[in-house]
């Protein structure tokens, strides 16, 4: 027994020996943590961790949802303050969290406000979610601009053109801060037939969303005197037809939409 408890308490010696040489500072000269940071390049950072960048990349899903939500807001709010006859300076307040003041002022929405009749080049101003989640291409993006290109259809009133829009961020918001009209090549837009599926899976005429569509093949109409090659669908059991030039719709029966 007396030579395991010698045996013992040679072992505690042992132990607090190793232990007190272990706290003993190194010799040489020490770094401080910020000093080790900024040679390593991750200063405030745990080894293998990045730095967050400055401003997350937005998606197109992400842009497609502003240029809506933008749209949309300017026709509720136009309806809105017009029919209480509010001065425009109260529409322009509530048009500021989603354009900046430069867009406001060379859009002349203040003349096209007060005037009441007419058209300005707003009039028609809207981004449909269809052409915009067919085809939207992110020409510019940098911590505070963010520039993209996208179609609009053409209707009774307009022929096929792209736009080119621009975002600018203030004050945390993303605002629109521009939009110009750019023609189409003579090639038109070369619509394919899935980019044409995913406008009619939206398109924005029909009395209720078409929920199936169907790429029946190409069909050849005179309706168009243009180009009459056309895409045939079959959407919810009614034929539609669609130019991949400038995505000019018609129906079954060939009326246009």
């Amino acid at each position: 027994m007396k030579q395991v408890a010698t045996l013992f308490v040679l072992i505690l010696t042992l132990m607090s020996t190793g232990c007190s040489e272990q706290a003993v500072t190194p010799t040489g000269e020490s770094k401080t943590p910020t000093e080790t940071d900024a040679k390593s390049g991750e200063k405030g950072h745990t080894p293998g961790e990045q730095p967050a960048p400055l401003e997350e990349e937005k998606s197109k899903e992400w842009i497609v949802n502003r240029l809506v939500e933008i749209s949309r807001h300017y026709f509720s709010q136009m309806e809105e303050t017009t029919h209480q006859e509010l001065p425009f300076e109260v529409f322009r307040e509530n048009l500021q969290r989603y354009m900046t003041d430069r867009f406001i002022d060379q859009e002349q929405l203040e003349e096209f406000y007060k005037g009441g009749v007419g058209q300005n080049r707003l009039f028609l101003f809207h981004y449909e979610p269809g052409t915009l989640k067919a085809r939207t291409t992110i020409l510019e993006h940098t911590e505070d601009r963010i520039v993209v290109k996208t179609m609009w259809f053409a209707n009774e009133l307009n022929s096929g053109y792209y736009e080119i829009s621009t975002l600018r961020k203030s004050g945390g918001d993303w605002l629109l801060d521009e939009k110009r009209r750019e023609e189409t090549p003579k090639g038109g837009f070369q619509l394919t037939p899935q980019e044409a599926e995913i406008y009619l899976k939206n398109f924005p005429y029909a009395e209720k969303p078409i929920q199936s569509v169907k790429y029946v093949g190409n069909k050849t109409l005179d309706a168009h005197k243009d180009f009459g090659l056309f895409y045939q669908f079959d959407g919810d059991g009614e034929t539609y037809y669609i130019s991949p030039f400038d995505g000019y719709v018609l129906s079954g029966d060939l009326e246009h939409y």
